[in-house]
């Protein structure tokens, strides 16, 4: 008899451990935003420190994913990760389509780091090649300052080495336009040999972007853009959709 309750206890034991088990299970896989979503909600809210964990469990699932690997570059570059964004922009730039928006950002973000030997078609002054005798050749400038309070200032401070995006717009003369530059220590800025035409002045070309600003760049003359919080995208948006155009 003794044996018989023995068997029936170990028997109920193996069905609580098995039941245990099986609820840690559906526990562990219980629904949940995706590492890829949650990663890009953060980077939507510039909270890079939290995306940046988040893509990379989203690279480990998918190792292939140009997008994930590009978006961990932006968030490695904004936490100062110098190592981690290298290696993902030379990744990007090795694998991403050629001539693709994220193969230029991730060429110039390198040639500028000391990542890859900036060449003529790589400067940060990136813009189609200029005919000088092509009439259509830029011949304009589009030019000001940068400057933001971070929490805790009174007023506006130049941002030093701010990278900055004049994107031509889609179905007008501008169309394929690019142009990149950053700001200098005093948070100066100069966009040269611009085509005239619409465009899009932004500061990211990723996630969520301090400005996005449409301007229109007269022929053969020089347009002054201050950048502040003043006309954040917070304030004024032009691009609520976050499209080039």
């Amino acid at each position: 008899m003794r044996s018989r309750w023995a068997a029936l206890a170990l028997v109920l034991l193996i069905a609580a451990a098995c039941e245990k088990q099986s609820v840690a299970r559906v526990v562990a896989d219980a629904p949940g935003p995706a590492p890829a979503e949650a990663a890009r909600a953060a980077m939507a809210s510039r909270d890079w420190a939290a995306a940046a964990p988040l893509f990379r469990q989203a690279i480990a699932k998918t190792p292939d994913d140009a997008a994930l690997h590009y978006d961990l570059a932006i968030c490695a570059s904004y936490l100062d990760v110098r190592d981690e964004a290298t290696r993902e922009f030379q990744w990007v730039l090795a694998h991403a389509a050629v001539g693709s928006e994220e193969a230029q950002v991730a060429r110039r973000w390198l040639a500028d780091a000391g990542g890859v030997a900036a060449s003529p078609a790589t400067t940060e002054q990136a813009a189609p090649a200029v005919d000088p005798n092509d009439p259509k050749a830029g011949d304009a400038t589009v030019r000001g300052t940068v400057r933001w309070a971070e929490p805790g200032q009174k007023a506006d401070q130049p941002l030093n080495r701010k990278l900055l995006h004049l994107i031509g717009l889609k179905n007008t003369p501008t169309q394929g336009q690019r142009y990149n530059v950053r700001s200098d220590e005093n948070g100066r800025y100069e966009f040269t040999n611009v085509v005239a035409g619409p465009y899009k002045l932004t500061d990211a070309i990723a996630g969520e972007a301090m400005w996005r600003l449409k301007i229109t760049v007269p022929k053969a003359q020089d347009t002054a853009v201050d950048l502040d919080t003043q006309n954040s995208a917070k304030v004024r948006d032009d691009f609520p959709e976050r499209g080039p155009s």
